[in-house]
């Protein structure tokens, strides 16, 4: 081994060993020596505007109070008040109940931890003693922290050198050593820190960190189960120096997001420092691999899961408008919705507009009997369950807009147009992970009918979808825009047997879609972690259905002026689509690309449903189809399609109305003008709230 390549080999070990990778990096400090004596313990108001500090003084200890300006700024930390913490003497730690009315301090003398109540959230100048709870065993406890709930405890003193694990039967109150129970587990820290100042959990329980003054540095351990400090579960992981700007620690604490830290310092020349760090990575400092995060496999695996489910919402409203004509085939009338429809979505509503002038163009070249428009609303509701990703609430609502004709060549031929919007969420986990996706979709369609029994269905069209990436990790809001395109097309095969009272409708179904979603890049809008961020590169989904199945249907004449047609399905669906590989990787590091593999895990699906047609005389009519899919226990959705018209009689307009903000919002009009009068009647409904109203006006014009 030459001298050379010895060198650089021993360079490179000792960027290993130490922190060069860790992403810790010093931003700024503030010394504090004006205010206090010697600093010890620190924290943060949750919305970084307040920080305090416990202090030693000879008489009496203090809690200090600090306004920032900025959050989480130190550099605009003005002190705000200075409160008497007696009985603690020689204070150190100091933490809070999450809603700011309880605080705990850790009495360095002794084995108590001091509790307090705040009458004032957050104002340690309205502090009252509540009582004290003794830890056997040390002499000089140092740190003491809580698990999110309250119902668990854990101290360090820097006697034993051990962590103890105590649960509490109240949360967040130790006054009562009967409901403080010591769970003898317990991890020895001796080896790595012989001189404990604080310690802390990320809030899932899956890190511990660690510091003292011994080596002025944060100690990571990794635990296998949260919250469980046993031997079996805590490993040592990393440790992280700070002594470039460190020569005594007395106390640190992590923001709540875990973009940053701080730590105080009382050097020997009696400077009291307050030292803030960036974080790169939220709640790991080194950065892992984001191909084993769950949210990060899941809004992955949504994203797929999307492309397919597009195309399924895109097919199946055009399938029931041609099942409707083969049920209403000897009507005069093919339109299911001679309706104004109102769209409360600007964007939409230009749309649909657009497409009626288009149409309207269209019809002077055309004898316009031949032309039937129909349309078709869907609400859907479903869920997602994954082993190694986060769970998934998906609900959706659409409409197709749509316009056929009768061949003149072949009149038992039909082909139409149908544009459709939808617009669907997923909600990923339970930290506020989301997927916003609005498609905008146009196809063709036709229908044959040979024989009289079999006919073949055949739909083609293209789909853009518009997506939001709403990512959250350890509080941190990560956003992008991300554009897609896709092609599909369904051919459907079936017979119709006829039987006296029941319709028999079998056949089978194949589904082909291509999907390409653009590459993107997320932005970091709330916290300071932007190496958190990921770009995302170009991924294309190919998707493969085909689905074997059997429609019922049956015709009740009855004698109040209606006709009712009850249809039901059973459908078998094998999912034959390939994998999809996502690939992406960090702003910070775009040399190190990670890959995520989509399998198809729902590769045996099922699909039933019922519906029924309602017609009056009068000209009102109803289409509704309820439909449930299972996906082979890995997930299922409830949707419902609907279409309600109205042949105009008298001046009768009928509209059907959508709005979807945080709740999903429809309703109904219908204005009747007869002899000068004008009557209006709606009905307005929440649908996730089961909320409704009801309204009734008439006006007379003179």
């Amino acid at each position: 081994m030459s001298k050379k390549f010895l060198i650089i080999f021993i360079f490179l070990f000792s960027l290993f060993a130490t922190n060069a990778f860790a992403l810790i990096t010093y931003k700024q400090s503030k010394v504090v020596t004006s205010d206090s004596d010697q600093i010890r313990g620190i924290n943060f108001k949750p919305d970084g505007t307040i920080m305090y500090v416990t202090e030693r003084e000879a008489n009496p200890d203090t809690v200090l109070q600090y306004s920032l300006t900025v959050p989480f700024d130190i550099s605009t930390a003005t002190l705000s008040s200075q409160t008497s913490i007696h009985p603690v003497v020689l204070p150190h730690v100091i933490v809070f109940k999450p809603d700011g009315t309880r605080m705990f301090i850790v009495n360095n003398t002794g084995t108590k931890i001091e509790q307090f109540s705040l009458s004032t959230p957050w104002q340690t100048s309205s502090l009252a003693h509540e009582g004290t709870y003794n830890v056997s065993g040390e002499s000089q406890l140092r740190t003491v922290t809580f698990k999110p709930d309250g119902t668990r405890m854990y101290v360090t003193g820097q006697n034993k050198k051990i962590i103890k694990e105590y649960t509490l039967d109240v949360p967040w109150d130790i006054t009562d050593s009967d409901t403080v129970n010591n769970t003898a587990n317990s991890a020895s820290h001796a080896s790595i820190e012989d001189n404990p100042r604080n310690l802390q959990f990320h809030p899932d329980g899956t890190v511990l960190y660690l510091a003292g003054n011994e080596t002025n540095s944060i100690k990571k351990y990794e635990l296998s189960t949260p919250w469980d400090i046993t031997s079996s579960s805590l490993s040592f992981s990393q440790s992280y120096s700070l002594t470039a700007q460190l020569s005594n620690m007395r106390g640190f604490v992590f923001t709540a997001n875990f973009t940053k830290l701080y730590v105080t310092d009382d050097i020997s020349s009696g400077a009291n420092t307050i030292f803030e760090y960036s974080i790169s990575c939220a709640g790991t400092i080194t950065c892992g691999n984001p191909s084993n995060d769950s949210n990060v496999k899941a809004i992955v695996e949504a994203q797929v899961e999307l492309s397919k489910r597009i195309i399924k919402h895109n097919t199946l409203p055009v399938f029931h408008r041609i099942e409707w004509l083969r049920r209403h085939k000897n009507k005069d009338n093919l339109s299911n919705l001679n309706a104004q429809i109102e769209f409360t979505n600007k964007k939409v509503s230009k749309l649909v507009q657009g497409l009626k002038s288009l149409k309207k163009n269209n019809n002077n070249n055309l004898d316009e009997k031949d032309w039937h428009d129909w349309s078709e609303g869907r609400i859907s509701f479903g869920k997602g369950k994954g082993v190694t990703t986060s769970p998934k609430d998906i609900h959706s609502y659409g409409f197709s807009i749509g316009t056929d004709r009768i061949k003149e060549e072949d009149r038992d031929a039909m082909y139409g147009y149908v544009f459709q919007y939808g617009n669907d969420q997923v909600d990923i986990g339970h930290n506020g992970t989301k997927l916003y996706t609005d498609s905008y979709s146009i196809s063709r369609y036709s229908t044959k009918l040979r024989d009289n029994k079999t006919f073949t269905d055949g739909i083609i069209g293209v789909s853009f979808l518009d997506i939001h990436h709403h990512r959250v990790t350890y509080a941190n809001i990560l956003k992008g825009d991300r554009n897609g395109k896709q092609i599909f097309g369904s051919i459907n095969l079936g017979k119709r047997l006829n039987d006296e009272k029941v319709n028999f409708n079998p056949g089978i179904k194949i589904d082909l879609g291509y999907t390409e979603l653009a590459a993107f890049r997320e932005n970091n809008t709330l916290g300071n972690s932007s190496a958190d961020e990921l770009i995302y590169k170009k991924q294309n989904v190919k998707s493969a259905l085909a689905s074997i199945g059997v429609l019922l249907d049956k015709t009740d004449n009855r004698n109040d002026g209606k006709l009712i047609n009850h249809h039901g399905r059973l459908e078998y669906i094998a999912d034959l689509s390939p994998s999809s590989d996502a690939e992406f990787y960090y702003v910070s590091s775009q040399s190190t690309i990670y890959k995520y593999t989509v399998d198809n895990k729902t590769k045996h699906n099922y699909r039933v449903g019922y519906g029924f047609d309602l017609t009056y005389l009068s000209g009102f009519s109803v289409v509704a189809n309820f439909e449930r899919f299972g996906a082979n226990g890995k997930g299922h959705s409830n949707e419902l399609y609907l279409s309600l018209g109205y042949v105009p009689i008298d001046e009768t307009k009928f509209a059907l109305h959508f709005n979807y903000d945080e709740n999903l919002k429809t309703g109904i009009n219908i204005v009747k003008n007869n002899k000068g009068f004008s009557l209006k009647f709606n009905i307005d409904a929440d649908l996730d709230n089961s909320n409704q109203n009801s309204n009734i006006y008439i006006n007379k014009s003179f």
